[in-house]
């Protein structure tokens, strides 16, 4: 199954990007033999197929922008991964080790063709927040301490955020962390269901227009 071409033609049946997400995930299970663990194969299949999902999103939305690039952390240019990584000290010795960020995207500003100008913003995607921002937090911190945005993608399944951006409920330790941990979170839902904390959360098809603004006003 090709998932991301799949969730395109169920979103495109009308369904919500979570009833479409749900379908998958059973239409997945269900074509899985016997033989296979099929949770667990949807686990290690589900996350890679997100990121695929979200890349289709900044391709269509950078159409022909020439002046900005947005990739997964394996298609970095060496160069850039070093401003998005941490020289950390081996306790007790004189030995250092290289952290990298291993964020899931990475949006930077090119100049004569491809060459790298400077990173405007990376992003951690996930199907739903959970306790995901726990390890944000350390990387959200450094980044942002060189310029750096660190913004998070979802489809919010447990619903945390949602409820949170509709209602302006902040109750729940998600909900509250995500808010002061990112610099934006980008949903997949109608842009006019974000009734609250608008400087955070965003509709996921406005990935590049925030990065327009970035690139122009920084």
């Amino acid at each position: 199954m090709n998932i991301p071409e799949r969730y395109r033609e169920l979103c495109e049946q009308g369904n919500t990007p979570t009833q479409a997400w749900a379908q998958l995930k059973a239409e997945y299970i269900a074509q899985c033999g016997p033989e296979k663990d099929a949770e667990q194969s949807w686990k290690s299949v589900s996350g890679n197929a997100f990121e695929n999902i979200v890349l289709q999103m900044f391709t269509t939305q950078l159409g022909d922008l020439q002046s900005l690039k947005a990739v997964q952390w394996k298609s970095l240019p060496e160069q850039l991964k070093e401003p998005l990584s941490e020289r950390l000290w081996v306790r007790g010795e004189i030995r250092p080790i290289i952290a990298e960020s291993d964020v899931d995207f990475v949006a930077y500003e090119v100049r004569d063709g491809d060459v790298p100008k400077r990173i405007l913003a990376v992003y951690s995607c996930k199907v739903s927040l959970r306790e995901r921002f726990q390890q944000d937090l350390f990387w959200a911190e450094r980044l942002r301490e060189r310029g750096i945005r660190f913004c998070f993608v979802t489809l919010d399944n447990d619903g945390d955020l949602t409820k949170a951006a509709t209602t302006g409920d902040l109750s729940t330790k998600a909900a509250k962390m995500s808010v002061a941990v990112y610099d934006r979170i980008y949903m997949f839902c109608d842009e006019l269901e974000i009734q609250y904390y608008t400087r955070v959360y965003r509709s996921v098809d406005r990935l590049v227009e925030d990065l327009v603004k970035w690139q122009e006003h920084d």
